[in-house]
């Protein structure tokens, strides 16, 4: 749980906000800390296990309600998050709700946010449920997430942070091609196609059956006969990921693609967490990342866990931006921009679209998801195999972006 905060932060506090502001403080002491602030109204989402027994400062208000479920009309001057953030499950939509309760002159304030390190890592095992770390987020994610969420960051303040709202951006409606690359996946398929939420926009679903032994376009075919938006793109020879991708995004008729992993590990509900960055105008391409929330035992090993880091890292130095995660299946982007990547890497198509992106100088951002444990039969990762076609695909990524030379 939450810790005092720093003397440090609360010198930070009380240098920049003025008395008679209006502020919501989520953290572990706001009674002591908006005390010392004197505000004209004062919120206190109170992360403590003890709730105040009373209030005796008038202007003064308290909720055992989360950012997530708080109701109010109040619109706040200033935002003060106080050691709470590695302790939240969802950083992202958690950003985007402090910024709808605040105004465009309003600042967000957030106390020192530690970097994750092995040490960090392993006291987090050893410490009971209610205080384990639920996220590590690297700065550069941070300003990302902020960013999507309508907040500038401004330099770092005795590590702390200080970001000021932006003027929110009139939100663009936009049509999705949800693509779904299947080798055989008869247990997970119809489940997943099930647990595609309603967008609330117009949208298609278009499952590529690539060469399955097993009844994959069966289950699908039956499921097209009551969803309206399902398609099937079926062939019979095993051709890869990257060909069933290719085959598919190329049959999308939507402004936005999307795709989603049958396995379900990226689940089929956070969907719409890659829609916000579209629109409102925040990105062109987004990159899902598994590495900044918990991971389930069984969800990744830790041989594929430290591939993926040695990939990111690779990748960050090609693509010029730090990218925490270069594997996760779930990739979006423009129709329009995807018609301009050429795509030949027939096993993973991951590297190809990224590189794609880059070269097209589209705005990359991450968004980060709760991975999960495959539901249902194997990975289709074999390790030695695909890390050499992953190695080899970062040399031509070297090739291409780095010294500029045009591959056949």
């Amino acid at each position: 749980m939450p810790s005092r905060p720093s003397r440090n932060f609360r010198n930070l506090l009380l240098s920049t906000i003025p008395p008679g502001s209006v502020i919501l403080y989520l953290g572990n002491d706001g009674m002591e800390v908006l005390s010392a602030l004197k505000p004209s109204y004062g919120l206190i989402l109170y992360y403590s296990t003890e709730a105040p027994t009373g209030l005796a400062d008038p202007h003064l208000h308290f909720s055992g309600d989360t950012i997530a479920s708080v109701h109010t009309d109040v619109t706040f001057d200033y935002v003060i998050m106080d050691d709470i953030l590695p302790y939240i499950d969802d950083v992202y939509l958690t950003f985007r709700r402090v910024r709808e309760l605040c105004h465009d002159d309003s600042r967000l304030i957030m106390s020192e946010v530690k970097s994750l390190t092995l040490l960090r890592r392993l006291t987090t095992i050893f410490v009971r449920p209610g205080k384990k770390v639920k996220n590590w987020i690297p700065g550069p994610l941070m300003e990302t997430l902020l960013y999507l969420s309508d907040f500038s960051p401004r330099p770092g303040v005795d590590s702390c942070i200080i970001a000021d709202a932006l003027e929110v951006k009139k939100k663009r409606e936009y049509s999705y091609s949800i693509m779904i690359p299947c080798y055989n996946e008869e247990g997970n398929i119809a489940r997943c196609i099930d647990r595609i939420p309603d967008l609330q926009r117009d949208y298609e679903i278009i499952v590529v059956n690539d060469g399955s032994h097993d009844q994959t376009a069966q289950v699908v075919k039956e499921l097209m006969k009551t969803n309206k938006r399902l398609q099937l793109i079926d062939y019979k020879e095993n051709r890869g990921k990257g060909y069933a991708t290719r085959r598919g995004l190329s049959a999308a008729t939507k402004d936005v693609l999307m795709i989603l992993d049958a396995d379900m590990t990226v689940q089929p509900e956070d969907l719409p967490l890659f829609m916000h960055p579209f629109e409102s105008r925040h990105a062109e391409f987004v990159n899902g990342t598994r590495m900044v929330y918990p991971l389930d035992d069984k969800a990744m090993g830790p041989v594929h866990m430290f591939g993926n880091k040695v990939f990111s890292l690779i990748f960050s130095y090609l693509l010029n931006q730090k990218v925490t995660d270069t594997l996760c299946g779930t990739k979006c982007m423009f129709r329009r921009d995807f018609q301009r990547i050429t795509m030949k890497d027939g096993a993973w198509p991951d590297f190809d679209l990224l590189f794609g992106a880059s070269l097209l100088n589209l705005k990359i951002v991450e968004v980060p998801i709760c991975y999960q444990p495959r539901v249902s039969g194997e990975s289709k990762m074999k390790t030695v195999k695909h890390g050499f076609m992953l190695l080899k695909a970062a040399f031509r990524g070297f090739l291409k972006l780095k010294l500029h030379l045009r591959m056949g």
